[in-house]
């Protein structure tokens, strides 16, 4: 019964500019060199996006942060999660009820087990759509920075 309770989870930073993932808590992309929501000096002083000179040392020569996801995504990821988890409740919720009162006819059940599989299906793609979303609206907006 060794390592049975032991996290497989391994940290994981998305940076927004390469659309590339570096595995634990870097504070710099593996790939294109860019901070993580900071800014950082050569001595690694950690300061907030927005600074222009290191808080702690005073040099002027901080990193370039990966790019800020814009407040529309942050808002389209709330509404997108609230209203499909939301429909996916009910429409389970219906399968349920089905199941237990099941309608007439002789294929009826074999009809709600399908239902029941496609739904449980969409349930698993609804867990993953977020970081699939996430990805898709960041290359959507890299490609129509290229295109200015």
């Amino acid at each position: 019964m060794i390592g049975l309770n032991r996290s497989s989870k391994t940290s994981m930073k998305y940076c927004y500019h390469c659309n590339r993932k570096t595995q634990g808590e870097p504070l710099f992309c593996g790939f294109c060199g860019r901070s993580y929501d900071i800014k950082l000096c050569p001595r690694l002083h950690v300061n907030p996006r927005i600074a222009q000179v290191c808080s702690r040392c005073g040099s002027h020569d901080l990193s370039t942060p990966q790019p800020e996801m814009p407040m529309w995504a942050h808002m389209l990821f709330f509404l997108v999660a609230l209203g499909g988890g939301y429909l996916l409740i009910l429409v389970t919720g219906d399968l349920l009820l089905a199941l237990l009162n099941p309608p007439p006819g002789p294929d009826m059940p074999m009809k709600l087990v399908v239902i029941g599989l496609v739904l449980a299906l969409v349930w698993w793609g609804w867990i993953k759509l977020p970081h699939f979303l996430r990805k898709e609206i960041h290359r959507w907006i890299q490609r129509r920075r290229l295109r200015k």
